[in-house]
């Protein structure tokens, strides 16, 4: 029999057992646990009270027109920053604008906007009406339903994460007072942790889906949209990332550290390098398959794949801006001066002799004063002018001369025209004609150029360069010039002004020779290219750099081009080259994938511009 002694001595044996104190590596283990559930609750609730937590639009520089390109000639041609603010974004419950995803602007879609007001009204109204006050999430507003259902999973994601964010803090904190039974503390944590992982991982892979996704929108506005074209990730993406690591992290440390016996009976020491192997095994094992079935996702939609492009399918085309904002014809001539005002900025093409200065403030705006490529910019177009529309005194000016008949124009001496120069203003001409060389009366047999083209005569040759061309590929020369100059969106900006610095053009004059006995000395083999620069020759070695604008014979000195400013770098000497090169310049041209035809002749010449329009930042560069 046992004696009660003995029993007395059993339960103080018991009692001795149950009061060993926590292991120092469980306490360990649940301190991490508590510090990240703590900074997940945080991390969590600053995602959800954003407005802008998980997507935030790109630079404008890099949004293409987000619109029905079948209504551009509507004036629906906007970029998302236009329509939202270029500060737009997107949190995990609301937007920028405070709104949900339930919520739309008015109560109404744009779809019942467009049924009851018609496509013009609305055209014409909603960029405006979109930046006031009363906006709402544009999600519901453009009807992207399938898209609002992500959202609003995602959303839901998140208020569950912060819940059991908040539940495993007061957890752990309960397991490190000893208030919670070790067993339970062991093996429903360790599950709960488990479900947030992948909570997290369902969420990262959610993100990625829905950013690369191609979204139909029940509208003809915006008919499709693809996050990742316009937004970039904002912190709320790489914060669910974090919460996933740290979310395995403890779900591994918890399995490993801790016991179903913690605090109640003595335990050996767990082997501290086995189970620091098996949470670096873990994390990485996790972590591969979520970034596995991250790439899988973005694969499935395409985001590694680059856009398939029709090559026949010219990408440039029309893309000649006339509106800055929705039928406002920003870009249309307008009056010089109203009221003794000035209403324009600085025009071309002026008087580039050397040392001249325009009357035109030009203020901070200085012109590019490099050669164009260094300054990311390529060959566009390639065209001409009857005549010179930039005056260099002494080289092509009023003195000039060449095939003429006795008629008296604003320059002295009508210019002989052909029957397709009847409509067309003449500029300046070079100084080198003279009429008892045959070089310059032998008339030459055009086979590419417009038969309109004159041996004797001078012509300035533009060759329109962009930052914003699509430089390198079959489409980059472009006619007309603007849709070359404009290709790509979001590269040239009107606020901030950016014209001057991402687009520029290259001016150079010449006369036509046929120098049957010495052609090759004239010859040039690639005008295409840009302006000829041959030291040797004394080609570009002194050009005049300013910012002016477009030219040609629809402004004057009265109405004047909105097209400004742009930086010009111009030749300040008359060159002679044969009619050969300019032939050659024309079998180029026809080659291009765009049909540069409109191109092939010469283009009237716009008269000087007046003191008072011409900028007062011209510059030089010798070489």
């Amino acid at each position: 029999m046992v004696s009660v002694g003995e029993v007395r001595v059993k339960a103080s044996k018991a009692a001795v057992e149950e009061a060993v104190e926590m292991p120092v590596h469980a306490k360990l283990a649940h301190v991490l646990a508590v510090v990240v559930s703590g900074v997940l609750a945080v991390c969590v609730a600053c995602v959800l009270a954003d407005g802008t937590s998980v997507i935030k639009l790109k630079d404008p520089q890099y949004l293409p027109v987000a619109t029905n390109p079948a209504l551009k000639s509507k004036g629906l041609n906007h970029r998302l920053d236009v329509l939202l603010g270029p500060t737009y974004g997107v949190g995990l419950h609301h937007d920028q604008s405070g709104s949900s995803w339930y919520e739309m602007m008015a109560g109404s879609t744009l779809q019942n906007l467009l049924d009851n007001l018609g496509e013009d009204v609305v055209i014409a109204a909603l960029p405006s009406v979109i930046s006031t006050d009363d906006l709402k999430h544009p999600v519901p507003f453009l009807s992207c339903d399938a898209l609002q259902m992500a959202g609003i999973c995602a959303m839901t994601f998140g208020f569950i994460a912060e819940l059991v964010a908040v539940i495993m803090l007061v957890w752990h904190v309960l397991s490190l007072a000893g208030l919670m039974p070790a067993k339970a503390g062991k093996i429903l944590g360790s599950l709960i942790w488990l479900v947030l992982t992948i909570g997290f991982g369902i969420v990262i892979l959610l993100a990625v889906g829905v950013y690369t996704a191609n979204w139909t929108c029940h509208q003809n506005f915006i008919p499709f949209i693809t996050l990742s074209d316009h937004f970039d990730y904002n912190y709320g993406f790489y914060f669910a990332i974090a919460g996933f690591v740290s979310s395995l992290l403890i779900f591994l440390v918890t399995c490993t550290m801790t016991s179903t016996q913690d605090g109640v009976v003595a335990q050996k020491a767990p082997n501290m390098c086995m189970n620091a192997t098996v949470v670096l095994c873990g994390m990485f094992l996790g972590i591969f398959i979520c970034s596995f079935a991250s790439m899988y996702v973005a694969a499935a939609n395409g985001a590694h794949v680059g856009e398939v492009v029709d090559p026949d399918v010219n990408p440039c085309e029309g893309k000649k801006p006339y509106h800055a904002g929705p039928g406002d014809s920003y870009f249309s001539n307008v009056d010089c001066m109203r009221d003794t005002v000035t209403q324009v900025l600085e025009q071309a093409g002026a008087n580039v002799t050397k040392g001249y200065r325009g009357g035109l403030d030009a203020g901070d705006r200085v012109p590019i004063t490099v050669p164009y490529s260094e300054a990311g910019l390529c060959a566009v177009n390639v065209h001409w002018h009857l005549g010179a529309e930039h005056m260099s005194v002494g080289q092509f000016d009023e003195t000039g001369t060449g095939p003429v008949d006795n008629v008296t124009t604003d320059y002295g001496a009508e210019r002989r025209r052909l029957a397709g120069y009847a409509e067309i203003r003449q500029g300046f001409q070079c100084h080198h004609y003279k009429a008892d060389d045959p070089k310059f009366t032998t008339q030459y047999n055009w086979t590419h150029c417009d038969s309109t083209m004159e041996v004797g005569q001078t012509y300035e040759i533009h060759w329109p360069h962009s930052a914003a061309g699509a430089c390198g590929t079959d489409w980059q020369y472009q006619s007309p010039f603007y849709d070359g100059v404009f290709c790509n969106d979001g590269v040239i900006t009107i606020a901030p002004l950016n014209t001057y610095e991402k687009i520029g053009v290259e001016g150079q004059v010449f006369t036509i020779v046929n120098d049957v006995d010495n052609d090759a000395a004239y010859y040039h083999d690639n005008l295409i290219d840009g302006a000829l620069k041959d030291p040797s020759a004394n080609m570009w070695t002194d050009v005049a750099m300013y910012t002016g604008s477009t030219t040609g014979t629809s402004r004057n000195n009265l109405v004047c081009s909105r097209y400004t400013p742009i930086t010009w770098q111009v030749d300040r000497k008359c060159h002679m080259v044969s009619a050969s090169t300019f032939d050659k310049l024309c079998y180029d041209m026809k080659q291009k994938k765009d049909n540069m035809a409109s191109d092939l002749h010469a283009h009237g010449a716009r008269k000087l511009v007046s003191h008072q329009y011409a900028a007062n930042n011209q510059q030089s560069r010798k070489q």
